[in-house]
C-alpha cells in the first residue's frame, strides 16, 4: 500500500471546516481540497460555525480573520474554549497584525496563514493538525486499552497454571502478529514487564544497562552484547504470569512451594518467547537464568553459559539493591559482600571481579556524548536505547531515524516536557 493511500485511510472519517464571509474563498478552499479524502464543511458565518461544531465532531477549523458579526478572534476563542481539542488555524492578510495577536493569545491559534495562500503551505498545514489529532485518539485509545488490558488480568484470581496459560497465551498472540518487525517485539515485551503493576520497569531497565555494561567490559561482540542487554531488561518476563504475592515478597521470604514456583519461571519465559525466532538466545539465557553454574556449562554452549554468568551478577546486583531477595535493600559496599559470599560456587569470578574493580558501572547514567533531537539527521543510528520517564521502552537502540520518528520524537519531547540526550553510533 502507497503512503498516500495509507494517508487516505487514516484521514477518512475526519473532517474540516472552513469558515469565510467571502463565497469566492469558500469555493476556492472548496476546489482546494475537494480531492482530499477527509470530509469538508463550509460556511460563510461564525454563527453558524458554532452551531456546526456543536451538532458534528471537527478535528480541524480554518477561519478568516476579519469576518462581520463575529470576527476570527472571538471565533477561536469560543472555539478553543468549548472544543480545546479541535486543531485551529486562521487565515490573515499582513494588515491584520493587531487581531493576529489577539488570535494567538485569546484564540490559541495552532497554524498562523498568510492571506493570499500557498496551496501547498495551507494543505500542509491542514493535514499536519490532522495527523497530531489521529495520534491523540490513537493515544487515548490505546490508554483506554492498557487500562482494560490491566483490569483483566487483575480480575482473573483462579489459580496460578490459568492465569500462566492464559497471559503466556496472550503475549505468544502479539509476538506472531509482530514477528516481522523484532524492534516493535522487544518494545512491547519490555512495557508488558514496565506497565505491570507487581514488577518494575526501573529494575529491568537497571539490569539491562549493568548486564550490557560488563558485556563491553569483557569486549563482547556487538550482537552478544545487545541480546544480553536485552536478556536483563526481560529478566522478570516469566514472572507476567504469577501471583502477585511471588511478586511483591522478598524471596528469602518466600516458603518451600513459593521458591520452587519462582525457579520455575525460566520455563514460563520460554513459553512466551518460543514465536520470536529472532530471540532464540534471549530465550535461552532466560530459560538457564536460575540453573546453577555447572548445569548451565552442561546444556549450554559457551556463549550461553557467559551471558548466563553476566545476567546472574547484574540481575542479584539489582535485586539486593531493590530488595527483592532479603526484606531490607543493601547498599553497594554490602551487595559486593553478598556477592562475594558465593563467589566462584552462584557468581562467575572473572565476572564479580570485574564489577568490583569498576563500580562506576553500576551507574545508569554513565556519561556520553549525544545530541539534543533537534540536531537528529534521518539516516543516524540510535545506540542506546530511549525510556520515557515512567521507564517505558519509547525507541530501541539500532534504530534508523527517519524524518517521521524525529518528528515524532520532537513532538513528544513538547509535550511530555522531557528533553533527551540521544547517544548515535
Amino acid at each position: 500500500m502507497s503512503e498516500s493511500s495509507t494517508n487516505e485511510s487514516l484521514y477518512s472519517d475526519m473532517t474540516v471546516l472552513c469558515v469565510d464571509d467571502e463565497r469566492i474563498i469558500l469555493r476556492t478552499l472548496q476546489r482546494l481540497f475537494h480531492r482530499k479524502p477527509y470530509n469538508l464543511i463550509i460556511t460563510s458565518s461564525a454563527q453558524d460555525a458554532l452551531e456546526i461544531i456543536e451538532k458534528k465532531p471537527i478535528d480541524v477549523i480554518v477561519s478568516d480573520m476579519r469576518m462581520p458579526e463575529m470576527d476570527g478572534t472571538t471565533l477561536l476563542e469560543k472555539v478553543a474554549t468549548s472544543h480545546p481539542e479541535t486543531y485551529r488555524i486562521v487565515l490573515s492578510g499582513y494588515a491584520d497584525f493587531e487581531t493576529t495577536v489577539a488570535a494567538i493569545n485569546l484564540g490559541k491559534i495552532n497554524r498562523f496563514i498568510n492571506k493570499p495562500w500557498n496551496n501547498k503551505d495551507l494543505i500542509h498545514a491542514v493535514e499536519e493538525g490532522l495527523e497530531r489529532i489521529r495520534l491523540k485518539k490513537e493515544n487515548h485509545n490505546l490508554k483506554i486499552n492498557i487500562q482494560y488490558k490491566n483490569k483483566l488480568l487483575n480480575n482473573i484470581n483462579h489459580d496460578l497454571e490459568d492465569k500462566i496459560n492464559l497471559r503466556t497465551k496472550q503475549i505468544k498472540v502479539s509476538l506472531l502478529k509482530n514477528e516481522q518487525n523484532n524492534k516493535a517485539c522487544e518494545k512491547m515485551l519490555f512495557n508488558f514487564i514496565a506497565i505491570n503493576p507487581y514488577l518494575s520497569g526501573s529494575f529491568a531497565k537497571q539490569v539491562g544497562q549493568l548486564a550490557g555494561q560488563l558485556g563491553n567490559q569483557l569486549n563482547l561482540e556487538k550482537e552478544a552484547i545487545r541480546d544480553i542487554r536485552l536478556s536483563g531488561f526481560l529478566n522478570e518476563i516469566g514472572m507476567l504470569g504469577f501471583d502477585p504475592t511471588l511478586c511483591k515478597m522478598p524471596y528469602n521470604s518466600l516458603n518451600f512451594e513459593q521458591k520452587k514456583q519462582f525457579l520455575a519461571q525460566g520455563s514460563i519465559a520460554q513459553q512466551i518467547l518460543s514465536p520470536a525466532q529472532r530471540l532464540n538466545n534471549v530465550k535461552a539465557i532466560l530459560t538457564h537464568q536460575y540453573s546453577p553454574l555447572e548445569r548451565i556449562a552442561e546444556k549450554a554452549n559457551d556463549e550461553i553459559l557467559l551471558a548466563c554468568e553476566i545476567i546472574i551478577i547484574a540481575r542479584d546486583y539489582w535485586r539486593y539493591s531493590y530488595g527483592k531477595i532479603d526484606v531490607n535493600t543493601m547498599d553497594q559496599k554490602q551487595i559486593f559482600l553478598e556477592l562475594n559470599k558465593s563467589r566462584g560456587i552462584k557468581y562467575a569470578e572473572n565476572i564479580l571481579d570485574i564489577l568490583i574493580a569498576n563500580p562506576e558501572l553500576i551507574n545508569e547514567n554513565i556519561t556520553e556524548k549525544g545530541l539534543s533531537t533537534l540536531q537528529l539527521l534521518p539516516g543516524m543510528i540510535l545506540k542506546n536505547s530511549l525510556f520515557s520517564t515512567s521507564h517505558l521502552l519509547i525507541l530501541a537502540e539500532d534504530h534508523e531515524f527517519t524524518e517521521h520518528s524525529i518528528e515524532k520524537l520532537i513532538e513528544y519531547e513538547s509535550n511530555q516536557k522531557h528533553q533527551f540526550v540521544i547517544v548515535i553510533e
